[in-house]
């Protein structure tokens, strides 16, 4: 593993404290950074974009849109997602670029059923595209209900076109070991998608307003 628990723990401990994370008038979410050194990444040569369910449920959720199956809406709606669209609704979108661009930008996941996939595409693919968004495809089962609280706690790890990734791993109102676990698992998922660890740079930890503390990597 990249960096221990304890580390993390430590790191975490600090950028939580007060004089590196002054008092908001919002809850801050807590990021992990992680930088990458001796990576082309014209060439591609690493490339991430990972769903990761975080072990500790983060107590400001991911915001997810679904567009579910008729038989699923109401597996749907025992979720409580933060939208819930049927087809006829999405199709009503058409041409309404104020409220797609909305919709876009206040949603962090999009679950769409098969048969609506073509029609996301068309009406607010145009918004999610520019923001490096992209709709998820809900599985066939007529019970979704997990499979949308699953999407409420989960993070994304991805690459642009800078040797970096910056994601969410939870809020400042949790605890530094609950914390460290989200990120640890966020790690793991790296390590086993991308054998970088000799192109490892460093692992910082930050709220949203806050300073960046640097993680401790194991020796």
């Amino acid at each position: 593993m990249l960096a221990s628990k304890d580390s993390l723990v430590e790191a975490l401990k600090l950028a939580l404290n007060p004089e590196n994370n002054p008092k908001r008038n919002f809850t801050q979410s807590v990021e992990l950074i992680v930088t990458f050194k001796g990576i082309d990444m014209k060439k591609g040569e690493l490339k991430l974009r990972e769903i990761v369910p975080l072990p500790k449920e983060p107590s400001k959720p991911r915001k997810v849109l679904v567009i579910p199956a008729f038989q699923q809406i109401e597996s749907a709606k025992k979720a409580e997602p933060n939208v819930l669209l049927t087809k006829e609704e999405l199709q009503k979108l058409q041409g309404q670029k104020r409220t797609v661009k909305k919709l876009a930008r206040q949603n962090d996941w999009f679950l769409v059923a098969q048969d609506s996939m073509a029609l996301v595409g068309r009406i607010l693919g145009p918004a999610l595209g520019p923001r490096g968004k992209f709709p998820t495809p809900l599985p066939n089962a007529a019970d979704i209900t997990e499979y949308v609280l699953r999407f409420k706690r989960s993070t994304l790890v991805k690459t642009k076109d800078q040797p970096h990734v910056q994601v969410f791993i939870g809020t400042e109102d949790m605890k530094p070991e609950d914390l460290a676990e989200n990120a640890f698992a966020v790690l793991n998922t790296i390590e086993n998608k991308a054998k970088i660890e000799a192109n490892l740079r460093a692992i910082y930890v930050k709220t949203t307003m806050g300073k960046i503390v640097k993680v401790e990597l194991k020796k």
